[in-house]
Order: structure tokens, then C-alpha cells, then sequence
């Protein structure tokens, strides 16, 4: 097979998104959101797709209302995209799931709230993929799909940090104290399996596929947490938002373009251990 590959010193056009065409499902939250302004000042257009909207003060961002419980939802909006711009080069997804009693012990966990997180987190994923991987392979596209994932979808949680945590405190809400659930680490390690199951499929049509796995972020969480968390991180202290905006534009951009079926570990070395 003749290699193509050109030379590029350049790290403006390395990491340059000019004329890229981005989805981000799940994208008003804070990590979407930092994403979309990263990709954004590459040069890229965006569109968060989510089902809340936020105030978006830059004209190369948009959003569109999406349910990922919806196969159809997701198929019409990424029609709508593609009418409009033509073609969609990467696809982001970035779906995280809360329903009622998320944070709910194991022994306890309600059926209904684990098919929730699992239709949401995983089935949405394995949805948006299939729908975009035909568009893909239809207009001969060398594709981009990045999955965010947990160092929690590749290790088992340390649940000693949430010990003795309060309810009240709890600043995601529910009537649950802070703790990671067993819903949470299944649908992340399930996400895993399919980055790596795409990758190995789809590489033939020179569509790449890829995770990012963050660690903790800093969200003024209970102080006790944060404590006991900080511990357990080399760097010694959790993440900000923004210590994913290099990561993403990286799995984004030409600067990974040998890389498929791998995960990115962002955890400040908390899995290092």
C-alpha cells in the first residue's frame, strides 16, 4: 500500500481545523462547551447537540435540541447538519446520564435508573456511530469518531473517597450522597469496547476512532472529597475544564492521524499508580 503521508512541521496546520465540520453530542456542558470554543478558534464549526441549550457567543458554534434516546431524533438533526454543511468530518460523544437515584448504592440500585444510564450513555453512542459511520463510508470521508470515557471505564472506583460524605452536599443534586455508581463505570467501560470494536472495523475505510478518558475535574465539590481525591492524583490536585481542550483538539485535529482503536488517558496519573 503506497503511503501518502506528507510531511508537516507546521504546528498551525497540524493541529488546524479549518473547514471541519464537528458534532458534539452532549455539548453544553462544561466539557462540551470547552470543547466547542477550542475546536471553534482552530477553525472548525460546531454543532452541540443536547437537550439543554446555553448562551453561545461564538458565530461558528450552534446548537440543536437532541434527545440520544431518540434513534430518530439523532438521525434527523444529523441530516440537518449535513443538508446544511454537506458532510460531517468528526463526531464527539460526550453523554452523561443522571436520572433519579443515580448516586444509589449497589445493593440498592433500582433497575429502572441502570437501564437509563445504559440506554443514554452506551445504546445513544453505539446509535449516533452507526448513523454517522454510513455517512462516512457513503461519501468516501476519512472520518473521525471520539468517544469520552472515565479513567472509571478502565479501572475499578476507589470508593473510600466518597466515605462519610453528606447528602445535602451532594451538589448534583438527588437524595444521595456523592459516590460513583455502578451504572456509571459499566456504560464507560462499555463504551470502551465499542472505540475499540469500531476502530478495528472500520479503519479499512480510513475512518478513525479513538477515546478520551478524564479524570476528575474540580467542580466545588465537598471539601472531604476533594481531599481524599487530591490524595490519590500524582499531580496532586483534580482537573479544571479546560485540561482537556489540548486532548480533544489533538484527537480532533491531523495531529492524531495515525492513531485509531486507543484511549487517551487525562488523569493527572491517577491510574498510574
Amino acid at each position: 500500500m503506497k503511503n501518502n503521508t506528507k510531511n508537516n512541521f507546521d504546528y498551525k496546520d497540524i493541529f488546524s481545523m479549518k473547514n471541519k465540520k464537528v458534532v458534539i453530542f452532549g455539548g453544553t456542558g462544561n466539557l462540551g462547551l470547552n470543547f466547542s470554543k477550542t475546536l471553534s478558534s482552530a477553525g472548525a464549526k460546531v454543532y452541540l447537540l443536547d437537550k439543554v441549550k446555553k448562551k453561545l457567543d461564538d458565530k461558528n458554534i450552534f446548537f440543536l435540541k437532541c434527545d440520544v434516546n431518540s434513534k430518530k431524533n439523532i438521525e434527523n438533526n444529523l441530516k440537518k447538519i449535513i443538508k446544511k454543511e454537506k458532510k460531517i468530518d468528526v463526531l464527539i460523544y460526550n453523554v452523561y446520564s443522571k436520572p433519579m437515584d443515580y448516586y444509589q448504592k449497589f445493593e440498592k440500585y433500582n433497575l429502572n435508573t441502570w437501564e437509563k444510564v445504559m440506554k443514554t450513555n452506551l445504546t445513544g453512542a453505539f446509535l449516533a456511530s452507526q448513523n454517522i459511520i454510513n455517512h462516512f463510508k457513503e461519501k468516501k470521508i476519512s472520518g473521525n469518531i471520539i468517544i469520552v470515557l472515565s479513567t472509571y471505564g478502565i479501572v475499578g472506583p476507589d470508593l473510600s473517597i466518597y466515605e462519610n460524605l453528606k447528602k445535602h452536599k451532594n451538589i448534583y443534586g438527588g437524595k444521595h450522597s456523592l459516590t460513583t455508581p455502578v451504572s456509571y463505570t459499566s456504560s464507560k467501560s462499555g463504551l470502551l469496547g465499542l472505540m475499540k470494536y469500531l476502530a478495528t472495523t472500520c479503519g479499512k475505510f480510513n475512518i478513525r476512532v479513538n477515546s478520551l478518558s478524564p479524570g476528575g475535574v474540580f467542580d466545588f465539590q465537598e471539601k472531604n472529597f476533594v481531599k481524599k481525591y487530591t490524595k490519590k492524583v500524582p499531580l496532586g490536585r483534580m482537573a479544571s475544564w479546560s485540561d482537556y481542550n489540548g486532548p480533544i483538539l489533538f484527537l480532533a485535529s491531523d495531529a492524531s492521524s495515525y492513531m485509531t482503536g486507543s484511549n487517551l488517558i487525562v488523569d493527572g496519573g491517577w491510574t498510574a499508580w
